[in-house]
Parts: C-alpha cells; sequence; structure tokens
C-alpha cells in the first residue's frame, strides 16, 4: 500500500520545477503498486508499506504532459538498500505529449526499521521540431519512497493471574484451573509495534463448545503502527474434563494458528450404596438417580449406607447431607462444610421405616446433588373404623364412642376392619371387656379371621347403658384394643338462636326492644343470661345505656318445648336505652340447663347496634331576659361528645335579627374531658350570655323588643338543624 507523505492527492498534479533544476515543469509524476496508487509532486514522496523479507514492486511513471516532446536523459535509485530496480531503467527516452515511461522498483525490507530512498531522473522538454529553439536545459525529477514494514506480536493473558504471555504460531494457549460452571477469560493482544499499519483480517475458533469468543471487534480492522487490538477467549467447563480448540487469526493475508488447551479442576463426586458400612461392592448411583431400598416390612426399620468418593482434581467442600419424606432419615450423617481431598471419601447412613403398603418416596440432598429415595412397604395394615352416624378411623388404644341411649334403651355402631397391606392378617381375638355389661357384640366372624389384602371385616358393637352417665368397656381385636364410651341421657347441643329486632346502626336517645328465639324447641328448660357490653367511640361509657330492666344483664328463660325466651318483665322483648353517646352496644346470651350443665357455644352468636357518631342535635333553647343580662341557654346532645361552634340568631319583633358565633371548642373539651361528664353521656348545656347597657329605659325598651332565639351547635361531624324558641 502506498501513501502519500503528509498529504492527499484529490486530482491529477503537474510537476512543476525542481530544486535542482528547470524544465520539468510538463511532467506527471503516479507511483502506483498492486493495491493502491498515487499522484504527487516532483520532490515528493510516498510511503511503501511491507513485510520483512518479503519482495514487493512498486511501479513510479512519468507522464510528458507537454505541446512539443520531453526527454528522460538517466535514473538513480539512492538510499536504503531496501529499495532496488527491479528491471532496467526505460532511460534515455522521449516522450510525445501524453507519453510515459515506467520505472519498476523492488521494496524488500530486511527489518522493521522505517527505510528512505529517492528516484532521481533527469529530464528537460524540447521545443518543437523545425523552430530552430534550443533545448531547455536539464532539470531533476526526484520521487521520495520512504519503507515502513508492520510487525505485529500476538500475545494473551489469563484473567486468574494478569501475566501476558507470547503467543506463535503453533504454539499453545493454555487455560488451566478453570472452575466448573465457572468461566475463565483468556484475553488476546494483537500489537503492531513496527512502522506500518497491519490489517486483522479474521479470527476463527473451532473445536470444543466449552471455548467461545467474546469482545470481538468488527473485522477487517487496521491495527496502526505503534496500535493493539484485543479480544476474549472465554472457557466455561461443564465437566471435569480437558478441552480443546484451535485459534486462528489472519493478518495481512498471513494466518497464524494456535491451539487452546482449557483444563477444568474441582471436585468430582462419586456416590456408591452399599448394604453395609465400608463395603466395596455396592450400586452406583448418579445426581438425580434413586437410591433404591428395596422391600421393608410395614413398622420396621431397614438401613443403607452411602459412600461418597472424590474423584476429581481437587479439593471438595460437602455442604451437607438432609433427607425429606416421611419414614426417611440420615444416620451418623457427616459434619457441615466437611473437605474430601481428591481420592478422599466419607460414609453416612440412611434408613426408612415402613409406613404403608406400597411405594414410598423422599428425597436426599448430598451437598448440591440430589436424588430420589424409594422403597417399598410390604405386610399387613390393619385401619379400624366405626360408623355411629359418620364413619370415624380410630387407632389401636382411641375411643370409640357409641350414641348416646336413654336408660333401657339400646343404640349400635358397627365396627370395621380392613386390611390396607399386601400380605394377609390373622385375627384371632375379637371380645369385650370390663365392668358391667352395657356393651356387646353382635355378628362376629368365626375366629380365627384371615383378611387377605384388601379384606374387611364387620360387626355391631350394641350400647345398652345400664347407668346414667359415663359408660365404659375395653374391645380387643387381635392385638389391638379400642376404649368404648356411650353416654346415657346425654342431652342434644344447643340449636341455633337468632336475635328479633333491630341491628346495626341505632339511633341515639331510643328504646329499641330485642328478643330471643331458637332454631328449634330444646327438650328441657333452659335459663340464660343476655349481657351488655358497652364500647365507647370516646372517653367514658354512656350510663344511660342499660336495660329497661335496670342494669346491663338481663335474665331470661325458654321452657321446655318452646323456642322464644322469656324476660324478667314477663315478656318475649325486653327494651335497652340506646342513650346519647356513639359506640357499639353488644348482647351476648349465655344458656344452662337447671342442672347446671353450660350450653353456651364457644363463640356465641351476638348482637350489635351501633350508635353512629353525628352532627350534634339541640333539644331545648330559652331566652332568659332581665334589665341587665340577656342568657341564651341551649340543651342537647352530641355522639362524638365534642362541640366546635355554636351559632345564636336573636331575632326582634320589628324583623330584625342579630346572629354571634362563639367557638365553644375550648369549652367542650373541659366539660366533655371531666369526670362530672362521665354521668351524661353525650349530653350538654350552653349558655350563651348577652349584657344589656344603656338607661332603663333603653333597656326595658330592648327587652321588649326581643321576639325569640334561634340556635344551631356544630361538631366534626356537622350542624345540627336550627331549634328556635320564643322569648319568655
Amino acid at each position: 500500500m502506498l501513501r502519500a507523505a503528509g498529504w492527499v492527492v484529490l486530482a491529477l498534479l503537474w510537476a512543476g520545477a525542481s530544486a535542482s533544476g528547470q524544465g520539468v515543469g510538463s511532467f506527471l509524476i503516479t507511483v502506483r503498486d498492486s493495491e493502491s496508487a498515487a499522484q504527487i509532486l516532483s520532490g515528493g514522496a510516498v510511503e511503501v508499506s511491507g513485510r520483512v523479507g518479503v519482495a514487493k514492486d512498486v511501479w513510479v511513471e512519468i507522464q510528458y504532459g507537454g505541446l512539443n516532446s520531453g526527454e528522460l536523459a538517466a535514473a538513480s535509485l539512492t538510499g536504503s538498500g531496501d529499495f532496488q530496480f527491479a528491471e532496467a531503467a526505460p532511460t534515455p527516452v522521449v516522450l510525445e505529449p501524453g507519453g510515459r515511461a515506467v520505472f519498476r522498483l523492488r521494496y524488500q525490507p530486511s527489518s522493521g526499521a522505517r527505510t528512505l530512498a529517492q528516484l532521481a531522473v533527469t529530464a528537460r522538454e524540447l521545443p518543437p521540431e523545425g523552430s530552430g529553439q534550443q533545448p531547455g536545459s536539464f532539470g531533476q525529477i526526484l520521487v521520495g519512497l520512504r519503507g515502513a514494514v508492520a510487525d505485529v506480536k500476538l500475545a494473551y493473558a489469563l484473567s486468574t493471574d494478569g501475566n501476558m504471555l507470547p503467543l506463535a504460531n503453533g504454539g499453545v494457549m493454555r487455560i488451566g484451573k478453570a472452575p466448573v460452571d465457572g468461566a475463565t477469560l483468556a484475553t488476546v493482544y494483537v500489537i503492531n509495534d513496527g512502522t506500518a499499519a497491519a490489517k486483522l483480517e479474521a479470527v476463527q475458533l473451532q473445536g470444543a463448545g466449552e471455548f467461545t469468543l467474546n469482545q470481538l471487534p468488527l473485522l477487517p480492522l487496521d491495527v496502526e503502527a505503534g496500535q493493539s487490538v484485543q479480544f476474549r477467549v472465554r472457557y466455561e467447563p461443564k465437566s471435569l474434563a480437558a478441552h480443546e480448540a484451535s485459534l486462528r487469526i489472519t493478518i495481512d493475508g498471513q494466518t497464524v494458528e494456535v491451539r487452546v488447551e482449557g483444563a477444568a479442576q474441582g471436585p468430582k463426586w462419586v456416590y456408591l450404596v452399599a448394604p453395609s458400612f465400608g463395603a466395596e461392592q455396592g450400586t452406583g448411583v448418579e445426581a438425580g438417580g434413586v437410591v433404591e431400598f428395596g422391600e421393608v416390612e410395614i413398622g420396621k426399620r431397614k438401613r443403607l449406607w452411602v459412600r461418597v468418593r472424590n474423584e476429581g482434581n481437587d479439593n471438595g467442600v460437602l455442604a451437607g447431607v438432609a433427607v425429606s419424606g416421611e419414614g426417611y432419615a440420615v444416620v451418623d450423617p457427616p459434619l457441615v462444610q466437611t473437605l474430601v481431598k481428591p481420592e478422599g471419601e466419607i460414609w453416612f447412613g440412611l434408613s426408612v421405616t415402613g409406613l404403608a403398603a406400597g411405594r414410598q418416596t423422599g428425597r436426599l440432598r448430598i451437598g448440591a446433588d440430589t436424588f430420589v429415595l424409594s422403597a417399598t412397604g410390604v405386610g399387613a395394615m390393619l385401619e379400624y373404623s366405626y360408623v355411629a352416624g359418620g364413619v370415624t378411623v380410630v387407632e389401636s388404644g382411641g375411643q370409640v364412642l357409641a350414641p348416646a341411649a336413654a336408660i333401657g334403651q339400646t343404640t349400635a355402631a358397627a365396627f370395621v376392619v380392613e386390611n390396607k397391606g399386601n400380605r394377609a392378617a390373622t385375627i384371632s381375638t375379637i371380645a369385650v371387656s370390663g365392668a358391667g355389661k352395657a356393651f356387646r357384640l353382635v355378628n362376629v366372624p368365626e375366629l380365627p379371621l384371615v383378611l387377605e389384602a384388601d379384606g374387611r371385616a364387620e360387626f355391631r358393637i350394641e350400647f345398652t347403658p345400664v347407668a346414667p352417665g359415663l359408660n365404659t368397656s375395653v374391645l380387643a381385636v387381635g392385638t389391638a384394643f379400642f376404649n368404648l364410651a356411650g353416654n346415657a341421657a346425654a342431652l342434644p347441643e344447643l340449636p341455633e338462636y337468632r336475635f328479633e329486632g333491630p341491628s346495626g346502626v341505632a339511633a341515639p336517645m331510643t328504646q329499641p326492644a330485642v328478643g330471643l328465639t331458637l332454631g328449634s324447641v330444646y327438650p328441657v328448660t333452659l335459663r340464660g343470661t343476655l349481657t351488655m357490653v358497652v364500647d365507647s367511640s370516646s372517653f367514658g361509657a354512656d350510663p344511660a345505656v342499660q336495660f329497661s330492666t335496670g342494669g346491663r344483664q338481663a335474665s331470661f328463660t325458654i321452657p321446655a318445648g318452646e323456642t322464644r325466651a322469656v324476660f324478667g318483665n314477663g315478656s318475649t322483648t325486653v327494651r335497652l336505652q340506646t342513650g346519647t353517646a356513639a359506640g357499639r352496644i353488644v348482647l351476648t346470651p349465655s344458656f344452662v340447663t337447671d342442672g347446671g350443665i353450660v350450653l353456651t357455644p364457644e363463640q356465641p352468636a351476638v348482637l350489635e347496634l351501633a350508635v353512629p357518631e353525628q352532627a350534634p342535635v339541640v333539644l331545648a333553647a330559652r331566652l332568659e331576659a332581665s334589665v341587665t343580662a340577656v342568657n341564651v341557654v341551649v340543651t342537647g346532645y352530641s355522639t362524638t361528645r365534642s362541640l366546635t361552634k355554636m351559632e345564636v340568631t336573636i331575632r326582634r319583633r320589628n324583623g330584625k335579627s342579630e346572629t354571634f358565633h362563639f367557638d365553644v371548642t375550648a369549652a367542650s373539651q373541659l366539660w366533655f374531658g371531666s369526670l362530672g361528664s362521665l354521668s351524661y353521656g353525650g349530653l350538654f348545656s350552653a349558655t350563651a350570655p348577652f349584657t344589656v347597657t344603656g338607661s332603663t329605659d333603653d333597656r326595658t325598651k330592648l327587652l321588649e323588643e326581643l321576639e325569640g332565639v334561634t340556635v344551631k351547635m356544630t361538631n366534626e361531624n356537622g350542624t345540627s338543624t336550627e331549634f328556635s324558641a320564643p322569648a319568655g
């Protein structure tokens, strides 16, 4: 490649007079090689790039551009010996207009150093033929040649140590001690230490898939003198093995091939399942595989041993061992974070207890590896249940509860024995023992009873109580036993009940009536109490909230065979006062028999009334007038137990009126925050005083003109309706 030294030629340039002579102004100079061409002036120079030891031809073309003819007399090449004539110079020669002479030079760098040479050609322009004019004097056409060489070196550095290592054609890039499932990077450097640019044309990586190219620039790419380019080779092994690839780098048409070798390092866990500790023979199992226990008798335990060996090339740390799954356990587990050297091993045990017939599975975790645990339970497995209104499964030692019966009457429960296992079971004994004769067995199968797998046997247990209260006995079925129990004259559960009357939001200062009704009749008389709980929204509960019978408890009776509660006043309803303070009123009933048996549900249904927070209500207002003062007295209630503003409008007989506003927040807080206010709930009495001044006649006349007063009270929830009262 040719480069004009220090400037770029954009058009044809005719050579002018050189520094060494006259008469060369009509010659055009072109220098070219196999890749490019450049036009220069005489005395100019071009850069010729090449490779050490490789010959390259350069042509210098001198064209006559005048109107007559030009003469080239002699040519010489001076400077570095890296530039030589490739063939004899085409001089002397006379060039007609447009004629040209080509000088073929050869550049063969002997080193990477920059070199200089100069081609000098003597030339002159001849006069027109027959003109009688003398030829001009000779001048020199000078062409400077600057030899430049690209000197590319390859090197790489690993991310693990950062040390720079050289690379050569046929060499090896080694990436060792790479962790499995981890990435190790090798940075490849293309360094141009020469004096000419080099073209990085292609980079290829072929071989094991564990090697990939990263951060490769867009190619082809010029690497300028003194500059470098880098990319990365990523090695990410998935297993503990050696891997190989081929890296090919093409620069200026020359390909360098390097073998890339990768070696993974780390532990390699190999697992063996053996019947005993330290056994040499066993079954190998891989991560994700199945550890098979085989058959295990139901109710018994079976054990296996697991050997964990490190067959890798580095130390390994066993994070821990754990199992999941019903019936499975670890025996003598290793310590957490146990270090295992190459060729080292550890042992631990696994056990399983047969719980049921059929396949029994679990999970085993060793470090990061997991396995499936599998066993097959074999044997008879008897399941017991009884039917008394519903099916109840019961285990040996459990209780069988017969339906309640009155003394002299009989109830029964069916007792069922099922073999849920996969082997036959033999039952030699089915009998009842214990004090009394309340229980007896009916339709007992013939003994000994053999139950095949999935077999079933059934008999009846009859209960005829001989004494009131609890009757007990013991049932033996083979080696299993059960506690029989039955109650005589047991009372039925309390039926559902409902409240009658209002619920939800209740207006203040009202007396709603409530009642209580059972969903169905009850065989015995019930007595109860309706208890009131008041939850005030503000400081203190209103003591006026109570039943009409007095207090916050009201007794009631539900006669046997009836459903409605009768209260102490002889009525099926009882009234309650809602009061004047916002809050919740919760009514909760309790039930007890005449015999003292408590039948109140654990979570009894309740009736809840809510007295809302609302704007104040004015109950009364009056205008008290005297010769010296006028007082407006207002009574009412505020369920929030708070007031913020009082508005008073005094009306006169002539139709005029005056309105006054009072901020009563502080007075309200003082009153409702006092202990004395607790006895009044949300009730209040407010007085707005007005002083009457002037002469006696004036004051008398003013008082005679008063017609009445209108008041409104305000709290956080709004303003009351107007309340008007006449003067008097």
